[in-house]
């Protein structure tokens, strides 16, 4: 099983834009359910990042920005290498 941070977590949230429950979040990026729980409470409790958080049971998690930033790094990439053009 692969090791991913909640700072990269968070970046894959922001791309795709999408709400997680900690089984989908462990789908996509290949990690058990309990560790992807863990990434999203530490996204639901910090201050580094904002999202609209469902109550239980069934919560969902959907990051609306990191750090005051609502475009993921990729995006910022593509839009600084190939400005507003399509990538």
């Amino acid at each position: 099983m692969k090791t991913v941070s909640t700072t990269a977590a968070a970046e894959h949230m922001l791309t795709t834009g999408k709400p997680y429950t900690a089984a989908l979040l462990a789908e996509e990026l290949g990690i058990s359910a309990q560790q992807a729980s863990g990434k999203l409470y530490n996204i639901r409790t910090s201050s580094k990042y904002n999202a609209i958080v469902t109550e239980l049971p069934n919560r969902t998690v959907k990051l609306t920005a990191i750090k005051g930033r609502k475009q993921s790094l990729n995006s910022l990439m593509k839009l600084a290498i190939f400005g507003n053009r399509a990538a």
